[in-house]
């Protein structure tokens, strides 16, 4: 079995997602293929457009072998702790092959260099740092021109300041090179590769070719009604699936959705917001006082930014003030060398296969049914799986709102994974 890895989002699966997993499949030369998929909450700060096992099913009717859920804790954060809990996943299944990204740069081994300089910051590059610091530079550019500095210095590299800065400032560069920064202080055998993002920038707004943003699509769904706007961007299995749920009254999920929730849970715990994860430098005092003046999520958002908070650091700020994500929750799990257990959320044939060999290779708890968790005596066991619970929960509170008579109670309790012959 040669098992190449992806870490993904898929909302939704579209042809940009297809064209990476063909493309990664052939380059590795994988016989079968294992997704780390975030679960109803994303990377960016906000909810996902549909439910985790109707994405990992989608994924798996598109070519992917066995999707497993990436835990909350980490699937709503920075870029670092994002792939950090990402890679840790897929390395505590020791059985994983490679690891395929999109990245704008598309050449893994300048990623590589810079990773590694990061994770080992040789003394040179620490001094130099230290220096362009002690300038009055902010850190990322204080970063990049130490690292220009020690490349150029070392004849690491053949990049300009300039195209180092924009490999530094590209959104997927950034998680690519995390990726690895994670790979090499895991000490893992698995090995990185890149292929290059084509046709759309991960921003970009507008549908105008078969491939876009997920972004694009997800925008088109929520300014239309017209789902023919978006049927030859995805592949036909996604399509089917989005209008089969939008048929059943299962409407897409939006951050504003929330908004409700999170006003009340701002103005209630007022006094203990500096509890949650990433709420500091006085961040909850701006929070606190726009949210009476703002009519929705996107007022509160744009009022509260500034030079200092950024737009996506806001969404993730207010997403874990909305799970109630604590500080000392994250700190304790951000670094761990090995995830105590995995969530299978859809899986075909060859997914079996796969299951199977982790079984073999690695004693990490594979859940598969949700009641069966209360035999674990682990601590950071708790700790991950409350907030995969509680996130379920809270989407759900949503997801289900035209449909209340199907929810039963925390449905993680009673949904399987997937099983796709």
């Amino acid at each position: 079995m040669n098992l190449l890895g992806l870490v993904v989002e898929y909302n939704p699966f579209h042809n940009g997602h297809k064209y990476h997993l063909e493309k990664s499949k052939e380059l590795t030369k994988a016989t079968h293929t294992v997704a780390i998929m975030s679960g109803s909450f994303l990377q960016r700060g906000e909810p996902a457009l549909f439910d985790k096992y109707t994405r990992a099913e989608m994924a798996v009717k598109n070519g992917v072998d066995l999707v497993i859920e990436l835990p909350t804790l980490y699937s709503c954060q920075s870029a670092e702790i994002f792939s950090h809990g990402a890679i840790a996943t897929l390395n505590s299944l020791n059985c994983v092959n490679s690891i395929c990204f999109g990245s704008e740069e598309g050449n893994v081994e300048i990623l590589h260099t810079i990773a590694e300089i990061l994770v080992k910051e040789p003394q040179t590059f620490k001094c130099t740092l230290r220096k362009y610091l002690n300038e009055g530079l902010v850190f990322p550019i204080a970063r990049s021109k130490a690292l220009y500095d020690y490349i150029s210095s070392n004849n690491l590299l053949n990049l300009s300041e300039n195209e180092l800065q924009k490999v530094l400032n590209s959104s997927n560069n950034i998680l690519g090179i995390e990726y690895i920064k994670s790979l090499i202080k895991l000490d893992s055998s698995i090995k990185p590769y890149t292929i290059t993002r084509i046709a759309s920038e991960y921003n970009s707004k507008d549908i105008n070719s078969n491939i876009c943003s997920a972004t694009a699509i997800r925008n088109s769904l929520k300014d239309n009604n017209d789902l023919q706007l978006i049927e030859n961007v995805v592949p036909s299995h996604t399509f089917d699936e989005i209008k089969n749920k939008i048929n059943d009254n299962f409407s897409p999920v939006f951050d504003n959705d929330f908004y409700n929730i999170l006003s009340s849970t701002i103005i209630r715990d007022f006094d203990n917001l500096c509890d949650y994860f990433e709420v500091n430098e006085g961040i909850e005092n701006k929070i606190y006082s726009n949210i009476f003046t703002s009519k929705n999520l996107e007022e509160l958002i744009n009022s509260t930014k500034s030079k200092r908070y950024t737009m996506t650091k806001i969404k993730r700020t207010l997403n874990n003030i909305l799970l109630g994500i604590k500080r000392e929750d994250v700190i304790k799990v951000k670094d761990l060398p090995q995830i105590p257990y995995i969530r299978v959320l859809a899986f075909n044939n060859k997914g079996r296969e796969i299951i199977k060999t982790i079984k073999n290779s690695s004693d990490i708890e594979i859940i598969t049914k949700f009641s069966k968790i209360s035999h674990i005596d682990n601590s950071l066991f708790d700790t991950l799986i409350k907030y995969d619970l509680k996130a379920s929960n809270m989407y759900n509170l949503i997801y289900y709102k035209n449909n209340r008579h199907l929810l039963k109670g925390p449905m993680d309790y009673y949904l399987s994974p997937k099983y796709l012959p």
